[in-house]
């Protein structure tokens, strides 16, 4: 059966500023010959796509849940620039942003932060943290290098452990394979785009051989941007960032029965800022320089063993690095000099602040995942079963001092006003922590009844420890236990959790399935041991040591099937979630505001989501994608702000041949009316339209293009405007999305 056809050479998007270099190239295109690489050709046959969500390589027809997969095809078609942008087009899945912290979390079904694991490669990224005006999240990854999202909508403990409370999103690599034509030994490609909507230029360069029994690929890529358009009368503080990611991977098949494989990517990112939002009376100067790093090395070995109890066996090793620093310099009044004998001094001194606010995590981890095929009597047997264990020191540097500009004394006791109790730096709002995870897992999907039933049953058992360094604790004022008598605390804790899943073929075109999915999250570094004393604003975080991991519990239902010239999918969900951590105000001590994470929350999320993909005919496809879905505050009996409103995404796209091919996608966007408080905004029904194509001018020279809200409409994504007061007007303005914007790439390949 015929399928969308999915494109795949490299591009990349169009910014103004490269635009003048991209032009001179165009007209070289069509002279430019050569091999089309592997990735670059067309799909056949809608079964192809494959899912490794499960450990096992698996048809999405043959999966008791909903796992979507973006393929490189459609990441590359789409222009996607980021993760937010791989997404864009997949209903019921989001990305939470922030001003300074960019993409920080995935959101799948309502549900998003921490409590969404995400993996590359086996490691997974570095946890979001916000706090206050600095937030870090997972802007760390390149696209480029990715060949596939696949994203588990829903509970998934027990395969991926800690954190899969409401999915999880793995983002899998290239490989030299994915850019090698069969009998091609070398392949290499320039890339060159611009993105109009915040500036952006980039700049890749690919080389991937393979020699006998031995492949490598090596990418580089350079991206130069601005801050993002917003349609409107609002306006986003100036930005100008730039990143390099390196990108290496090398395979060796040993034997017939071994391979090996060691990856390595490394990023840097850097932000710099022109905080006018921050400027007033007391603040002349605001600038920030914003700056992330991430190592990963990674290890793997597979080996074909067809023992009695193994018949594969993949060993992976892992080491990630992650550093994230938000520095802020102004120039403001500052209250460090006051002379209590000088009533002059209580209006404050001319001074230069700055201010270091560091994020750093590194992770250590090991997974053995062995695979057993076997026939008992009438059943068969696909067994995954494994062991994980991984190590995460995660620390907060937090720094800042003043600098009298008339006599250059420098001050670290800060205070907000005249007098105030200051706060003393540096210090850290929680302690150094060594995070461990253990986990031991076992699924089996047997096949009953001539492989029309199988039946998945799973179990993990895992353990949970964290252990704070206390010696390393500083709050800015002295102990926390002068406030309320809370002690930082060390965690233990041991979960088993279970999945049931079942699939029946109906017929050769029609399936059902069927899932019961359980998650949890233990509370992390933050929740169970901040220790924070603001004694000048009146308030504490204190540390809970009787914190209980958050779970989740979730149920699925639905019906998959495929005709002559189409396919469709259709999944019922409802998931419920215990034991929330949310913070909450639990006393006062000395006139003092004592606040602490506790499980105060539970919550429930309903829906429905459904797909349709239709061939018309021979250069016609059609596309279908939508998301509904319901949320409840259980605790509070109020509406889930993080649920989307119904969106529908429709695609047509024409495709003459092989050279070329234009699309168009529809975006609608249903009003959001339950909010969680009255005094809230809500959220209007939007449309939005895009056209992208590309043209193959020769086997190794293309363009694509992207025109993006084609009919200028302004409105704004929910993600980007829950929760703000509906009268909060020039904070609503400045969170629209961008107007009408374009992107242009041009790939050569040799």
């Amino acid at each position: 059966m015929p399928t969308i056809i999915l494109s795949a050479t490299p591009l990349i998007p169009c910014g103004r500023k490269t635009l003048s270099m991209l032009m001179p190239l165009l007209p070289l295109l069509p002279f430019l010959g050569g091999t089309i690489s592997a990735h670059a050709q067309e799909s056949d046959s809608v079964d192809e796509v494959l899912v490794t969500a499960t450990y096992l390589q698996r048809s999405a027809q043959d999966i008791a849940g909903t796992v979507s997969v973006i393929t490189d095809q459609e990441i590359q078609q789409t222009l996607a620039d980021s993760l937010a942008d791989v997404i864009r087009y997949q209903p019921g899945l989001g990305m939470d942003s922030a001003a300074r912290g960019g993409d920080e979390g995935f959101s799948i079904r309502g549900i998003g932060g921490n409590r969404v694991l995400t993996v590359i490669d086996g490691v997974r990224s570095t946890d979001m943290y916000a706090a206050g005006p600095s937030s870090y999240g997972k802007d760390g990854f390149e696209v480029d290098d990715l060949k596939a999202v696949e994203v588990i909508r829903g509970p998934a403990s027990v395969l991926y452990g800690a954190d899969a409370l409401g999915g999880v999103v793995l983002l899998r690599t290239r490989d030299a394979a994915d850019y090698l034509a069969p009998g091609q030994g070398l392949h290499t490609e320039l890339r060159a785009a611009g993105s109009s909507d915040n500036n952006q230029g980039k700049l890749g360069a690919t080389i991937a051989g393979q020699s006998g029994r031995l492949g490598s690929v090596l990418q580089l890529t350079r991206r130069d941007f601005e801050e993002q358009d917003v349609n409107g009368s609002g306006t986003l503080n100036p930005q100008d960032g730039n990143s390099n990611n390196l990108f290496w991977k090398t395979q060796w098949e040993a034997s017939a029965s071994q391979s090996f494989s060691i990856a390595i990517d490394a990023s840097e990112r850097e932000i710099d800022t022109q905080l006018d939002s921050e400027l007033s009376s007391s603040v002349s100067r605001s600038v920030g320089t914003d700056t992330t790093s991430r190592q990963r090395i990674s290890l793997m070995h597979n080996w074909e063993l067809q023992t009695s109890l193994v018949d594969n066996l993949s060993t992976r090793l892992h080491r990630q690095r992650t550093n994230a620093d938000q520095q802020t310099g102004q120039t403001r009044t500052s209250y460090a000099f006051v002379n209590p004998r000088n009533p002059a001094s209580f209006r404050g001194t001319q001074a230069e602040r700055f201010t270091s606010l560091e994020f750093n995590q590194d992770t250590i981890s090991g997974m053995i995942i062995a695979g057993k095929n076997l026939a008992l009597g009438n059943t068969t047997h696909d067994m995954v079963y494994g062991i994980s264990h991984e190590q995460t020191e995660t620390e907060r540097p937090r720094d800042r001092f003043d600098t009298d500009l008339s006599t250059g004394t420098i001050s670290r006791a800060i205070p907000s006003y005249p007098m105030a109790p200051p706060e003393i730096f540096p210090n850290k709002t929680f302690p150094d922590t060594r995070t461990v995870r253990s986990g031991l897992f076992f699924q089996d999907e047997i096949a009953l009844m001539d492989e029309n039933l199988i039946v998945i049953p799973g179990v993990r058992y895992d353990r949970y420890q964290m252990d704070p360094d206390t010696e390393s604790l500083f709050t800015g004022t002295g102990d926390i236990s002068d406030w309320g008598g809370f002690e930082i605390s060390k965690f233990d804790e041991t979960k088993v959790s279970y999945n049931l899943g079942a699939i029946y073929r109906l017929n050769a075109n029609l399936t059902t399935f069927a899932q019961y999915a359980e998650g949890f999250r233990p509370p992390n570094f933050d929740e169970a041991n901040q220790a924070f004393v603001n004694l000048g604003h009146g308030y504490a975080t204190v540390p809970n040591p009787d914190l209980k991991a958050e779970t989740s519990q979730g149920m699925e239902l639905g019906l998959r099937g495929t005709t002559d010239s189409g396919r469709f999918t259709l999944a019922l969900f409802d998931n419920h979630y215990e034991d929330f951590i949310e913070s909450a105000l639990v006393g006062m001590q000395d006139g003092i505001m004592l606040f602490q994470d506790s499980n105060v929350g539970e919550a429930r999320i309903y829906g429905a989501e459904a797909t349709y993909d239709w061939q018309l005919n021979a250069q016609l496809s059609w596309r279908n994608s939508l998301a509904w879905a319901r949320g409840h505050d259980e605790t509070s009996d109020t509406a889930l702000n993080s649920v989307d409103p119904v969106t529908l995404v429709s695609g047509l796209r024409y495709q003459r041949s092989d050279r070329w091919a234009i699309e168009g996608i529809a975006t609608l966007v249903g009003n959001k009316r339950r909010v969680a408080a009255d005094d809230q905004i809500t959220g209007e029904a939007y449309q939005v339209f895009d056209l992208i194509g590309h043209y193959h001018f020769s086997r190794s020279a293309s363009i694509r293009f992207g025109v993006f809200n084609v009919f200028d409409a302004q409105y704004a994504r929910w993600s980007r405007i829950r929760g703000l007061s509906a009268d909060d007007a020039d904070a609503i303005a400045d969170r629209q999305a961008p107007g009408t914007n374009v992107r242009l790439a041009v790939n050569f390949s040799f």
